[in-house]
């Protein structure tokens, strides 16, 4: 005689549960760090430790809708509201700029590829956050069109247009503190980003 399941199927559910833990933690797991770098680059340190449990908490009670494959923009979506909403609250933009800022003239370690830095970070501190978000999506984070435009919430095509008009306004940013000739400063982005200068 073996034991028998209670009415109302308790079984399949605490399998169900144990599934969804799982996920949950393989989630965690392969892009908990790339949604922390996300969160810090934007908040800081012990506000981007709280957003990233936020983003896991809000993947738990949504889990069933994430679909397979879309995991990481989904994730980073969700980051990105919690973090528009985070900057509601508090004042993290002007904090933001101040950081920036201070770094740009940080003459300690000086070298020409410091100078290159210097005159990128300073370029995409001028533009505004809407557009430093598209850049950085695209050549930071390494995100293709598609992955970016669901990161924003909005159509591939209007993903393309947004970063066609940051990529101007950061050229013409980029340009006006540059005066002998350069290469393209959309190739001194992507070479920053990545760190390779």
């Amino acid at each position: 005689m073996g034991v028998r399941p209670p009415p109302g199927g308790s079984v399949p559910d605490a399998r169900r549960a144990t599934a969804d833990r799982q996920r949950l933690t393989d989630l965690f797991r392969r892009h908990g760090d790339a949604v922390f770098a996300y969160a810090n680059d934007r908040l800081g340190g012990d506000d981007a430790q709280d957003l990233v449990s936020e983003v896991f908490a809000v993947a738990w009670r949504r889990l069933a809708t994430i679909k397979e494959g879309q995991e990481r923009p989904w994730l980073f979506g969700v980051a990105r509201r919690l973090v528009l909403q985070h900057w509601r609250g508090r004042a993290v933009h002007a904090a933001l700029q101040a950081r920036l800022h201070s770094q740009a003239h940080d003459e300690t370690e000086y070298r020409p590829s410091t100078s290159q830095r210097v005159d990128v970070m300073a370029a995409l501190a001028e533009l505004p956050e809407i557009d430093r978000e598209v850049l950085l999506l695209r050549y930071w984070y390494d995100f293709n069109g598609r992955e970016s435009a669901k990161v924003l919430g909005c159509t591939t095509a209007a993903f393309a247009v947004r970063l066609h008009r940051a990529r101007r306004r950061f050229e013409d940013a980029y340009g006006h503190r540059r005066v002998e000739p350069k290469p393209s400063p959309i190739g001194d982005l992507a070479a920053y980003t990545r760190g390779l200068e």
